[in-house]
């Protein structure tokens, strides 16, 4: 009886062991990989933080093999770079063994053994290709049609564009929520959400699984959720102070007393420029009846900037930092696709957002009646 219960303590003990050694891998990665056609050099592991690409870990090329170990707090999207290379190959690491197989000299996608987050992604990339090699197509007849200066055809395409864009709208919010315990659903979503109103985001955010709080995009989705929060409609706009055109800081607060649209595009951005003369029309009826403009740029280069607003008769206050798409403003107000805007009423509150085209002038005219008419667009600022 003693020696049956010593076996039996022996075995739990053994038991005990394993499943320790089984959970301290579980709590680290294991990489082992191979670049076919490289035996030496170095190979690098990189990630993001905060924007920018960093060195995560080196390791040295033996026979084309390496090795890596290390540990990641929630799975995370890394890229594999191989030193003399100008192109890096990305996966989603997280704590497994993992396996990682590149071809040296190739563009080649690599290949990921032992990560369950890669395998989830593979089978959106599967959906997301067929839906991309639809737009490839739509991409080359509209180049076709413009050159052929085929309004028709042109107009046929862009609704059919539209079409399968929604399509792929519903391809990442339905993955999003069929996947919502792995980051593959917020970073799908983060990745793609200039496509989300604050509502439609926050009932997507609402399907995520709490184990995903120490993710980074989960952390990102909640934080730009937090952000388009405070510019909905109803909501009193925020104030920022900017150099406008000449060099001078301007505030959005000094426009309080006006309708006011803040407008943000750039030179660079093809439909704000096509957009540009709905605005250009709509300042130029309502601007005697108290309405303006404040036009936020994206830009980065003050000359193209400047050139554009002239070569669209832009005659409103401008303001940028020239600092792209980190215009403090921009990042203020959650914008991410441009052009965008909000409209606000005399004490600044946002009353709506988006406004394009005839929508914009119908909002005018239930706030400001009939627009007047006029043929310039007023002093440049």
């Amino acid at each position: 009886m003693r020696k049956t219960m010593k076996k039996i303590v022996f075995l739990m003990l053994i038991v005990g062991i394993f499943s320790s050694c089984s959970s301290m891998k579980e709590n680290k990665y294991s990489i082992s990989g191979t670049i076919k056609g490289a035996d030496t050099g170095l190979v690098y592991l990189l990630r993001t933080i905060d924007g920018n690409t960093v060195v995560a870990d080196s390791a040295i090329l033996k026979n084309g093999e390496f090795r890596f170990e290390g540990k990641v707090d929630s799975p995370d999207r890394w890229l594999l770079a191989i030193r003399g290379m100008n192109y890096s190959f990305p996966f989603f690491i997280e704590n497994s063994k993992i396996t990682l197989t590149a071809v040296a000299d190739s563009t080649e996608k690599l290949e990921v053994t032992g990560s369950a987050t890669q395998d989830i992604y593979k089978k959106f990339t599967v959906k997301e290709d067929s839906i991309n090699q639809i737009m490839e197509e739509l991409g080359k007849k509209s180049d076709l049609a413009s050159q052929a200066k085929d309004t028709a055809a042109i107009k046929g395409i862009d609704s059919i564009f539209e079409v399968v864009d929604k399509d792929m709208q519903k391809i990442i919010v339905d993955f999003a929520k069929t996947n919502s315990t792995s980051v593959i659903a917020p970073y799908l979503i983060i990745r793609n959400s200039y496509r989300f109103e604050y509502p439609e985001l926050k009932e997507i955010a609402a399907t995520f699984d709490t184990s995903l709080n120490k993710s980074t995009y989960y952390q990102t989705v909640m934080t730009r959720l937090d952000l388009m929060k405070k510019v909905q409609v109803g909501e009193t706009a925020p104030d920022f102070t900017m150099n406008d055109s000449t060099g001078k800081p301007l505030s959005l607060s000094s426009l309080k007393g006006k309708i006011v649209l803040v407008d943000f595009w750039a030179s660079w951005c093809r439909p704000c420029r096509a957009e540009n003369p709905n605005v250009l029309k709509a300042y130029q009826g309502y601007m005697k009846k108290g309405f303006d403009v404040l036009g936020v740029s994206l830009d980065k280069d003050r000359s193209k900037w400047m050139k554009a607003i002239k070569a669209d008769n832009l005659g409103w206050n401008h303001v940028s930092d020239l600092a792209g798409w980190g215009n403090a403003a921009a990042r203020l107000y959650a914008v991410n696709s441009i052009p965008s805007n909000v409209l606000l009423d005399k004490d600044q509150k946002i009353i709506a957002r988006n406004l394009r085209g005839e929508d914009l002038q119908k909002k005018l005219a239930e706030l400001l009646g009939p627009p007047e008419k006029q043929k310039t667009g007023g002093k440049r600022k």
